[in-house]
């Protein structure tokens, strides 16, 4: 059957343009267009062979609702600001090359929800990697808090999710401020859609990076195709 061989074909392309565009969204944080055209317009030829290969109106609705749900979240989650238009224009592509898939653990069969579901679970593995690296400071003694005293604990632990404070901060590539200073004091930041907008004040500052999210949504993809839908596993688990 054709659709034998056109999946293989589909997923190999998208695999492909994302692992490019993955590099580059880590060493530049910017993804020529060029990527997303080629990958598109690739992927609508081979998703257009598969359906007249093997017609159905039930197919083709499920195709088309899932170009439209994936699109459109991935469009209203740029236009609120959380994340870059590489992330959506992503999404985008996944949803018209691959825009149904089955495989074995899933919740529906919309390929671009699940990679965007699956990379945004994946993405928190990273607030997960910074608590440890503050936890590990703090038992070596670092005074990370030193000049925070007056904050919160419950700040100070988010900032421990969020960010690192760095001894050498305005070297760092893609790091953004996480603190400000009022009155001759300084605060924790936690305006995280804004605050890549700013400069690295000082070298002795906590900072939180600017992630590369692209490369949790490619592995979302790859993990949804092998194995499927995160959410499906832990709920799963949970039942």
């Amino acid at each position: 059957m054709l659709e034998e061989v056109l999946t293989p074909i589909r997923i190999g392309v998208l695999a492909a343009g994302l692992s490019y565009a993955s590099y580059r969204d880590w060493i530049a944080r910017e993804v020529d267009d060029w990527v997303w055209i080629i990958c598109g317009a690739a992927g609508a030829i081979l998703t257009g062979a598969d359906l007249i290969s093997w017609w159905s109106l039930n197919r083709l609705l499920l195709i088309l609702i899932s170009i439209v749900l994936s699109a459109g979240l991935a469009l209203a989650f740029y236009f609120f600001g959380f994340y870059g238009g590489a992330d959506a224009k992503a999404i985008i592509v996944i949803s018209i090359a691959l825009p149904i898939y089955s495989p074995p653990a899933r919740i529906h069969p919309f390929t671009g929800l699940s990679s965007l579901s699956n990379g945004l679970i994946f993405s928190l593995l990273i607030l997960l990697a910074l608590l440890a690296w503050n936890l590990i400071a703090l038992a070596r003694g670092e005074r990370i808090f030193e000049g925070f005293e007056h904050e919160k604990r419950i700040r100070k632990i988010a900032a421990m999710l969020f960010g690192i404070r760095s001894r050498n901060a305005r070297r760092r590539r893609f790091w953004f401020p996480l603190e400000t200073e009022r009155e001759g004091r300084r605060y924790f930041n936690f305006n995280i859609f804004g605050i890549e907008l700013e400069e690295i004040p000082r070298d002795d500052c906590w900072i939180t990076p600017g992630l590369p999210l692209l490369i949790p949504i490619t592995a979302g993809f790859i993990f949804y195709i092998l194995v499927g839908d995160v959410l499906a596993l832990i709920l799963d688990l949970m039942l």
